[in-house]
């Protein structure tokens, strides 16, 4: 989905799923109501209707399971990261000569920052933030440019290394989230999904208008509530559940205290 539809308003953006949707079941009610009345097909319909909401029911269920523990390992994700900093900071102590482990330190603080004050928000937006890409290559570079002749230079090099190695995974896992599953051919199937049990659903031959009504918004409230939350999730860096920068915040204030 577009980002502005996670800028929205819970509201907003449930009504707008509401309406549209809805539409489509008033379009499937006049229809049943004009022309599928008229040669009787109560069976074809009522298959029609429990292929179409058995089927979703098992999509959407599936979806927001995957979904909910996608949210779950973002989170870890994040703290692993932030905690493999806080680590490659911890290794540059190790460092005998100043100048080299005040580079690294600098360009982990800086790295730092920005994935604090600048990269979260491109996230926000379902876009990565080059700015942070470019200062964590920078930070890469300063690492690789460590001296290591000695033994104990050897030793110090393959522990930092290692920290950054580990970092760069941890980055990498948690930059695959910011697009989501839920796109591409994926995302139409699942519109064309809702679209086909809204249409069904409201093909209901009851002469009490008044339950047909009040059945068909209590399906819509489930199915199309339920879809709202899929998408939420689907990008757990935007809309209303999103995994946000509070471990590396946690971690920078960690670093902080170690300056004094």
């Amino acid at each position: 989905m577009p980002a502005w539809f996670y800028n929205l308003h819970v509201i907003t953006a449930l009504f707008l799923i509401y309406a549209v949707f809805g539409f489509i079941g008033f379009i499937a009610y006049k229809l049943n109501q004009k022309y599928f009345k008229i040669e009787n097909p109560s069976t074809i319909i009522t298959v029609a209707q429990q292929t179409s909401i058995t089927f979703g029911t098992l999509f959407i269920a599936f979806w927001i399971a995957l979904n909910w523990q996608t949210l779950d390992n973002l989170s870890l994700d994040s703290k692993s990261e932030a905690q493999a900093i806080l680590d490659l900071y911890s290794s540059t102590h190790a460092i005998n000569q100043e100048p080299q482990a005040t580079s690294v330190r600098k360009a982990i603080d800086t790295y730092l920052n920005s994935i604090v004050n600048e990269e979260y928000k491109s996230l926000e937006q379902g876009q990565l933030n080059q700015h942070s890409g470019e200062l964590f290559n920078q930070l890469k570079v300063a690492v690789y440019h460590l001296p290591a002749k000695t033994l104990e230079e050897k030793i110090t090099y393959y522990h930092i290394t290692t920290s950054l190695n580990a970092l760069v995974d941890f980055r990498f896992k948690r930059l695959d989230y910011v697009n989501g599953q839920m796109n591409g051919v994926l995302l139409v199937f699942f519109v064309v999904l809702l679209a086909i049990i809204c249409f069904w659903s409201a093909c209901i031959n009851n002469h009490n208008r008044k339950l047909s009504i009040l059945v068909l918004c209590s399906q819509y409230f489930i199915i199309l509530s339920s879809s709202w939350l899929i998408l939420e999730i689907d990008r757990p860096f935007q809309g209303y559940f999103k995994v946000d920068n509070s471990a590396f915040i946690q971690i920078q204030q960690q670093i902080n205290q170690l300056h004094y």
